[in-house]
C-alpha cells in the first residue's frame, strides 16, 4: 500500500500578488513560505490549519477557463455563515448562493467566490 499524506490544494492565479493578499487579508489565512525568486507559489495556513496553496496560472502553464466549472471546490466552515457572506462582498468576494437553512440538518451554508471566480462552499460547524 502506497502511504499518502496530505498537503494543501493549490489555486491558480492570474495575478499572483493579488490572491496572496486576499486570501490573507480578506480570508485570514498567514503565509508560512512565499517563494518569488525562480517561480511565484505561496504556502498560506489558517488559525485553524487549514493549508491551502497559490500559484501563477501563467508560470504552470495553465489556462484559466470558467472557473464556475472547476470540478473541486474549497469548502470552508465559519461561525457565522450570515455575517460572512455580509463580509465578502465588501472585500472582493462574490456571492453564488446563500446563505440558506438545511432544516432537515440544522445547518447554515452557502458558496461564494473569490475575486478571481474561483468558487468556494462555507458551512457552519453543524454541517455533517
Amino acid at each position: 500500500m502506497i502511504d499518502v499524506r496530505p498537503r494543501e490544494p493549490v489555486v491558480f492565479a492570474v495575478d499572483f500578488a493579488a490572491m496572496v493578499a486576499w486570501y490573507r487579508d480578506v480570508l485570514g489565512f498567514g503565509v508560512t513560505r512565499l517563494y518569488e525568486d525562480d517561480y511565484h507559489y505561496c504556502n498560506l495556513e489558517s488559525a485553524s490549519g487549514i493549508r491551502l496553496g497559490i500559484a501563477d496560472v501563467t508560470e504552470m502553464g495553465v489556462e484559466p477557463l470558467d472557473r464556475r466549472r472547476n470540478t473541486v471546490v474549497l469548502q470552508f466552515e465559519v461561525d457565522d455563515v450570515q455575517a460572512f457572506f455580509a463580509h465578502l462582498p465588501r472585500h472582493g468576494g462574490s456571492i453564488g448562493f446563500g446563505p440558506s437553512y438545511d432544516e432537515k440538518g440544522g445547518f447554515w451554508f452557502g458558496g461564494f467566490a473569490d475575486p478571481e471566480g474561483n468558487p468556494c462552499w462555507v458551512v457552519d460547524k453543524h454541517c455533517p
